[in-house]
């Protein structure tokens, strides 16, 4: 199946959905510009050019969640940048402030703004625009933005990232393939023998159990410390 394919098949299933929901009953589509848990997959090619087509044709806002690829881990500032899209809001959280506080963030379209300057929520959030967090953002993106990291991430990190990947799906029969993006990679581990992944996402239906016991124990022999969630194996090294 070829990426045209895919992304014809899928806008057509997301296009029955909507049709099937009714789409004056959807205010919003809202996805990861590029999936993250899930594997650090990008969209096939026009997908995402597609799916806010279809926001425009129905009236639908096109959400975009930048918590896990925003602030350069791709090697744009943004993931939905490496498509040929704008979306009508933009969540984000974690390179905002380099995780040295904890601050996310919201940004919309001028008119989603102004709509809400001239009818405003009664709502309100114990700890919004902490000013010490937002002094962290804000020395954060200077440094960002004054060391060029969005571009280290691309030139740097991303061939450092390609050819170890490659060396480790080389030497591994359990590393059956993996994919990056900037900073921002994922391997996926298998049992040799079948091919299969080495198991569940929960951790059930295991067929190598020493062995993955014997790779969590190495990560921590060798000071690593990380959420290990087999089959998948992600890594997202700060761009510095």
């Amino acid at each position: 199946t070829s990426d045209e394919e895919r992304t014809s098949r899928s806008l057509a299933y997301l296009e029955e959905q909507i049709a099937c929901e009714g789409p004056g009953t959807i205010a919003a589509v809202m996805f990861e510009s590029i999936v993250g848990s899930g594997g650090v997959y990008l969209a096939p090619p026009r997908y995402m050019e597609g799916v806010r087509a279809l926001c425009d044709r129905h009236g639908m806002l096109m959400i975009i969640d930048e918590v896990m690829t925003g602030f350069g881990r791709t090697g744009k500032f943004w993931g939905f940048q490496n498509y040929d899209v704008v979306p009508d809001i933009v969540t984000g959280a974690k390179g905002l402030t380099g995780a040295y506080l904890p601050l996310s963030m919201v940004a919309v379209r001028h008119e989603i703004k102004e709509h809400f300057e001239n009818n405003p929520l009664g709502w309100g959030s114990t700890f919004q625009a902490h000013p010490v967090a937002l002094a962290v953002a804000y020395e954060t993106l200077k440094y960002i933005l004054e060391h060029d990291l969005v571009s280290r991430a691309k030139h740097v990190i991303e061939p450092i990232i390609e050819a170890n990947m490659q060396l480790l799906v080389a030497k591994h029969d359990s590393v059956a393939r993996g994919r990056y993006i900037g900073a921002f990679g994922c391997l996926d581990i298998v049992d040799p023998r079948t091919n299969r992944p080495i198991q569940a996402f929960d951790g059930s239906g295991c067929t190598q159990p020493e062995a993955v016991a014997a790779f969590r124990a190495a990560f921590r022999a060798n000071g690593l410390y990380g959420f290990l969630r087999l089959p998948r194996f992600h890594f997202a090294t700060g761009p510095v």
